[in-house]
């Protein structure tokens, strides 16, 4: 029986044991980690590179074009309608297209506009980046705590059931003890393997967004955590909807498609292309001819008009779009600042010791109940109580640093003060 007892317990030890021999990190440098080697940032970050290489060849004039003409020339009497000659005859024109009307200005500046866009979207990535590895940091350091407190009451309810038994009290009194703390370290075993089913979840994604291999073991340092208060609803909503990256990507959207809209309005002046010409036909005679060869598009029928009511409707769906986001981020602010300050009163309500408290009384109850002092009720429930009041503590602490990274990634990664950037 004492080895059996033995063996489910080692078994039981084996996660904590794997857990503290893994290398431990803190919140801050997990965040760093995961935001300098994340595999998908460089995808990321050449997008600006690109959205440049647009911009400078948005700058350029057009491409000259080449014309060549062959063909045959024919010489005739205009009395007798005899041929007096024939032979080939060719021309050769290059011309270049030249653009007015601040064209060329208005591609430059939609590029530019596609460069800052690129540059939101890897300062966006960050953040979002940093703000999911913190919050995962937490939960895997939440994790942990809760399958370690559950593997110990678990084990000392197992030896405890193999002490109760033993003991000679007369009566079935002994053997039901017994029973029920066998009952309760099933159900600390449960939620022991939970806990570390948790944890393996969160490392996995840990793992994910930071570039490691997925099995790679990690120990968060314990952290501390210091939930400071909230501006105001209305100025911290302010702030973010000024700072917010989506927001501001989409009012960049937005001028750049109003760009689009007078680049469409200006392709209704004609288009110039100017260059030299040669021209060469040899029949009865050589004849040679060069100069400037003048093009131009004449703009009869208005063909613009479809495209300029185009772009004009897309310019009515970024703005749609804008309004849309705006309604929805001032939503999630109320949401996520009145979930944080709601759990945040709740952790000040309660001792800052209480946790230290609950695992010395759980402890002093396993010593009591060894001893005869308290009833096997009495000690089962200060075992649950001390499980789940480490529970109630973690979980509400990490939902509040969830809705706080959320803010913060709101907020363009900027502290919640309430400023704009």
């Amino acid at each position: 029986m004492r080895a059996l007892v033995f063996f489910v317990a080692l078994i039981c030890a084996r996660p904590l044991l794997a857990a503290d021999a893994a290398p431990a990190i803190s919140l801050d440098a997990l965040v760093e980690s995961a935001v300098a080697n994340n595999p998908e940032r460089r995808f990321v970050a050449d997008q600006i590179g690109l959205a440049q290489n647009q911009k400078q060849a948005a700058g350029r004039l057009p491409d000259p074009q080449l014309y060549v003409d062959f063909g045959e020339r024919r010489n005739s009497d205009p009395q007798t309608g005899l041929v007096q000659g024939e032979g080939l005859a060719w021309s050769v024109a290059i011309v270049q297209p030249i653009e007015f009307g601040g064209r060329i200005a208005l591609r430059r500046a939609i590029a530019e506009a596609q460069v800052d866009l690129a540059r939101i979207g890897l300062d966006q990535f960050d953040a979002t980046i940093a703000g999911r590895a913190r919050s995962l940091g937490y939960a895997l350091f939440a994790a942990d705590q809760k399958a370690a407190a559950s593997r110990v009451v678990a084990r000392r309810m197992r030896d405890l059931a193999t002490i109760t038994v033993q003991r000679e009290a007369a009566g079935p009194a002994p053997a039901l003890a017994a029973a029920i703390l066998q009952a309760s370290a099933i159900s600390a075993e449960r939620a022991a393997a939970t806990a570390d089913a948790d944890a393996n979840r969160t490392l996995y994604a840990l793992n994910q967004l930071r570039g490691a291999a997925l099995d790679a073991r990690l120990r968060i340092v314990r952290p501390v955590v210091a939930l400071t208060p909230l501006p105001d609803t209305a100025p911290l909503t302010e702030a973010i909807l000024a700072n917010n990256f989506e927001l501001r990507a989409l009012k960049a959207q937005l001028a750049q498609q109003g760009l689009q809209v007078d680049l469409a309005k200006k392709a209704r002046l004609p288009q110039l292309a100017l260059g030299p010409y040669l021209e060469k036909a040899r029949s009865d005679t050589r004849e040679t001819n060069y100069g400037v060869r003048l093009q131009t598009t004449v703009p009869i029928w208005n063909g613009q008009a479809g495209g300029v009511a185009v772009e004009q409707g897309r310019q009515v769906q970024a703005n749609a779009a804008l309004v849309s986001a705006e309604r929805q981020t001032v939503r999630q602010v109320q949401e996520l600042a009145t979930g944080y300050a709601a759990r945040r009163a709740a952790l000040a309500g309660w001792p800052v010791d209480a946790i230290p408290r609950f695992e010395a009384a759980a402890a002093d109850a396993d010593r009591n109940y060894r001893l005869g002092a308290i009833p096997v009720a009495t000690y089962v429930e200060m075992q649950r109580q001390y499980l789940d009041a480490l529970s109630a503590v973690l979980d509400t602490r990490r939902e509040a640093i969830e809705a706080e990274q959320q803010l913060r990634t709101l907020n363009a990664g900027a502290p919640l003060d309430g400023s704009v950037r």
